[in-house]
């Protein structure tokens, strides 16, 4: 994991951002970290897709993930390269979960051929599970297509905020033991 453990102050902050490969399991991080600092979390993944799949317009996701960076407080999951900078300019925390392709593959994989519980909030309305080959071919070319833009954020930005890579269980559960809880034990 890494981390400039003398830059982790002691203030909670107040927008953390999650990237990373889908499959990765950046949402169910998210969801854990927002509960434990009371953000607002906002899975991108439920924002940029239209009922029926539908992609919105480069203008018009550009200008929803402005609106939602802009705001005072948040835990922001997705990857979404072409919003990153958008984004980590923000962040207080930028967390990467660092997973090897092929759990990403398989985590993808295995949701997309299990039966629905009626709790996948991360989708958009009106986009039930499917079957979504794009999205195991983007998973599979992650570490050739996206992951270098990622480190050379990683590489830019680490003297202007507090980054943490996680690459394993472990590493997860090491970074959570440090994400303060806002507002006491309750």
């Amino acid at each position: 994991m890494y981390h400039d453990a003398r830059r982790i102050d002691p203030v909670p902050p107040r927008r953390v951002m999650l990237i990373g490969s889908p499959g990765a399991g950046k949402s169910e991080l998210a969801q854990v970290i927002a509960g434990r600092l009371r953000l607002p979390f906002f899975p991108l993944e439920r924002y940029f897709w239209r009922p029926g799949w539908e992609r919105p317009s480069v203008e018009d996701w550009t200008a929803e993930v402005q609106e939602l960076a802009s705001r005072d407080e948040w835990v922001m999951s997705g990857t979404f390269p072409a919003t990153l900078d958008l984004r980590v300019c923000r962040a207080d925390w930028l967390v990467y979960i660092d997973a090897p392709m092929p759990v990403c593959f398989f985590r993808a994989l295995s949701k997309m051929l299990r039966p629905p519980s009626g709790k996948e909030d991360e989708m958009a309305p009106g986009c039930p599970r499917r079957f979504d080959g794009a999205l195991l071919r983007r998973i599979w070319n992650f570490p050739a297509d996206v992951a270098p833009r990622i480190s050379a954020l990683i590489a830019r930005e680490r003297r202007n905020r507090i980054i943490f890579i996680l690459r394993s269980r472990r590493d997860i559960d090491d970074f959570l033991n440090k994400v303060p809880v806002r507002g006491g034990l309750g």
